[in-house]
């Protein structure tokens, strides 16, 4: 019996020890205070800002102008450089006139036999009329006397026409400008033979533009004649809307807007075909604006907004995008919403505010 007391004991004792101390554990199991996180936020008020539109364009000129020889021959002279400015009526080019000019004086010559043999039979003709008024010239005689008069009359005539046409060629061994602009290209050289309109110079007419693509949804903001803001590698300029197409482009769907330059810039620093920013004044929106960088997604927009020192998350709707700065729905004037370190916040934690401020000035 006794050696069966000696052998329990050590159990109950074990037993005894394991209550003891897991009574005590429960004792000191004290819940830790809730973790709080800083954030900032800024109180949503309503706000008036400037609105636009921003593209991406091409600047282009009014009109470029192929100008051609209307006859073939050897060119002589370039009379223009490339990027130079040029007046109407100025002289672009020449051909070799030798030939042309030959061939006006020999069509000149031809004119001059054939207006004395006109004159001849013509005068012979007022001759022989006055006898056959008289009755002492036969009608048949002088019918004849007449086709010969016509006959050298016509000739006379071709032969002043072809002179005419030899003339033309002539001139037209000069090139000219037909309105002023700037030197793009020559495409020939001196003493290289040029076919009958093959482009020899090509002039760009002085206006600068700038042509844009609007989207469906934008092109019925844009008026003819608005007022646009245009960059260019830097330097800011202005433009109006010179003219909307109504059929969208078959490839990009988009609506052509073409943009003419007011206040040009310098000629030698503008570039055709050079990237251009665009910038249509649409007004001001009224509305709450926050920045785009408290905006965060997880398949529909929302914002942290803090009620009763708790994140809580509020979809929203964007309206206008400016800048850094979005205009919504979805938020009431006087809600505070998160604007800094909303990153690792979830639904329900609690934040303590590090700050107030205005994230539109950061």
């Amino acid at each position: 019996m006794n050696k069966r007391i000696g052998v329990l004991m050590p159990s109950v004792m074990l037993l005894t020890l394991t209550l003891i101390l897991g009574g005590c554990t429960k004792e000191v199991n004290v819940t830790s205070p809730e973790k709080e996180q800083l954030v900032q936020v800024q109180e949503a008020k309503e706000e008036a800002f400037p609105v636009d539109l921003r593209y991406t364009g091409l600047t282009s000129s009014g009109e470029v102008k192929k100008y051609s020889f209307k006859i073939p021959g050897k060119l002589t002279d370039i009379a223009v450089e490339k990027g130079a400015f040029v007046k109407s009526g100025q002289k672009l080019a020449s051909l070799d006139t030798t030939e042309y000019g030959l061939a006006v004086q020999a069509s000149q010559l031809n004119v001059t036999k054939a207006e004395k043999a006109y004159t001849e039979a013509r005068d012979n003709y007022q001759k022989l009329e006055q006898l056959y008024e008289a009755g002492a010239l036969p009608e048949a005689d002088l019918i004849k006397v007449k086709l010969d008069c016509d006959v050298k009359e016509a000739t006379f005539n071709q032969a002043k026409i072809e002179l005419e046409s030899k003339q033309i060629q002539l001139n037209d061994a000069q090139l000219y400008a037909q309105g002023e602009g700037y030197v793009v290209d020559i495409l020939f050289r001196e003493s290289e033979n040029i076919a009958a309109g093959y482009p020899a110079v090509v002039i760009r007419s002085p206006e600068q533009k700038v042509t844009v693509g609007l989207s469906q949804n934008d092109v019925h903001k844009v008026k003819v004649g608005d007022t646009v803001e245009i960059t260019v590698d830097g330097q800011k300029t202005k433009g109006k809307v010179e003219r909307l197409e109504a059929v969208p482009d078959s490839q990009t769907r988009t609506y052509t807007a073409e943009i003419l330059i007011t206040e040009p810039f310098p000629s030698d620093s503008y570039y055709l075909g050079a990237t251009a920013e665009v910038k249509f004044a649409q007004g001001e929106a009224p509305g709450i604006w926050v920045p785009l960088a408290c905006i965060l997604n997880d398949g529909q927009d929302y914002v942290f907004i803090v009620e009763e020192d708790r994140a809580v998350k509020r979809n929203i709707k964007l309206m206008d995008v400016q800048g850094f700065n979005v205009r919504v729905e979805g938020l009431s004037s006087g809600e505070r919403y998160v604007f800094s370190g909303m990153k690792s916040l979830k639904e329900g934690h609690k934040v303590r505010i590090q700050s107030e401020g205005n994230p539109h000035e950061q």
